[in-house]
């Protein structure tokens, strides 16, 4: 293992997508170093704050819930710590972010799905969809959600970017010869110029590793990490919704 530990070995780590001879060996380096420690814990706080700020059900159109507000702090606290880990370890300019990015307000209902955004006014026609799981009613859920949005936009006379990001089992849904839905993803890409496609390398890399074969669907592109995308577009005034 190299001397310095890159943050994308860590993110595969409390993600558990690193492979056991390096889980080792970074669980052996932390027991002797405490700052590496602490960025683990970090890390590892951060992936519990973004579960818990989508634990709760969605909330159907026309109610309120009583926990929507807690969600809602959870949801902007989790995206604010993310941002800062990432600006740290990145290298680019915190105070470049207005102070009301970081506690923006979700900008867009999306059919039922809590969404998140880090700018008060953040563009309701650039939605990216995260999926990170294998089950069939996930996938099936994220492709009717992004043809919807799609679908209502071109009846509105109206240019919406829609970025499907997979990781973990997710990417399944675009590997050759694993999706169940290639054939109406690319019908849906014929039809929409500005749908998108992204796999996690990371991800990929892990399986990779463990000796299987990803072959990516032709309209598929890699990000070297799921986060960094999903990071790098609410920067840019995306609004971000798990599915």
């Amino acid at each position: 293992m190299s001397h310095i530990i890159s943050d994308e070995m860590l993110h595969a780590f409390v993600d558990g997508e690193l492979d056991l001879d390096d889980s080792e060996k970074l669980i052996a380096r932390m027991r002797e170093d405490a700052d590496l420690t602490q960025r683990v814990c970090a890390l590892r706080s951060l992936q519990n704050m973004v579960r818990l700020a989508y634990a709760e059900p969605p909330v159907s159109t026309g109610r309120t819930s009583l926990a929507a507000p807690r969600r809602q702090l959870m949801q902007r606290c989790a995206f604010g710590c993310l941002i800062l880990l990432t600006g740290l370890s990145g290298g680019w300019a915190l105070h470049s972010l207005e102070l009301q990015a970081v506690a923006g307000e979700p900008a867009t209902a999306v059919r039922g799905y809590q969404t998140v955004s880090l700018t008060r006014a953040a563009d309701p026609d650039r939605i990216m969809l995260h999926l990170d799981s294998a089950a069939p009613e996930r996938m099936l859920a994220v492709l009717d959600q992004a043809e919807r949005l799609l679908d209502e936009a071109e009846r509105q006379g109206r240019a919406m970017q829609v970025e499907v990001i997979a990781n973990s089992r997710g990417i399944d849904l675009m590997r050759e010869g694993h999706s169940p839905y290639a054939a109406r993803m690319a019908r849906m890409t014929q039809r929409h110029a500005n749908l998108h496609w992204v796999a996690c390398g990371q991800s990929i890399a892990r399986f990779t590793s463990e000796g299987q074969k990803v072959e990516l669907l032709p309209t598929t592109r890699t990000a070297p990490t799921a986060v960094g995308e999903i990071v790098t577009r609410l920067q840019q005034g995306w609004t971000y919704v798990r599915v």
